[in-house]
């Protein structure tokens, strides 16, 4: 018996196998939200800031997203405080989390998602 799988799945699958996020210490959840369309809900690196570990790991899911075909999603919002309330004054703001993935060819998709913009990159 075959199983069907769709490209957002092996794409998301092959992410994982790459293991980026253990080489540059960067946490992705990643969420297939069709058949050729997954969200990115979360990314983040403890301490790490401004040291291009997202940037590589972007870039490699990226890559992915264009060899199987799959459009990517994002809403650029900072991830909440931890339980003990502390600031990381290093986090990017919504604006500057904007701008790193447009760089990276994410545009706005005139949608929103709690009075956030929400992101998309179509393959290349």
């Amino acid at each position: 018996m075959t199983t069907l799988t769709t490209a957002a799945a092996a794409m998301i699958d092959a992410f994982h196998r790459t293991r980026i996020e253990d080489e540059q210490q960067v946490e992705m959840w990643l969420e297939e939200t069709g058949d050729c369309a997954v969200a990115l809900e979360a990314i983040w690196s403890e301490g790490a800031h401004h040291r291009g570990h997202a940037r590589i790991a972007m870039e490699r899911l990226i890559g992915l997203a264009d060899r199987h075909r799959v459009l990517l999603t994002l809403v650029p919002r900072p991830l909440e405080p931890k339980g003990d309330g502390l600031v990381d004054r290093h986090t990017p703001d919504a604006a500057a989390l904007e701008a790193f993935y447009e760089r990276l060819g994410f545009e706005r998709s005139g949608g929103e998602f709690e009075g956030s913009p929400v992101l998309v990159r179509s393959p290349r």
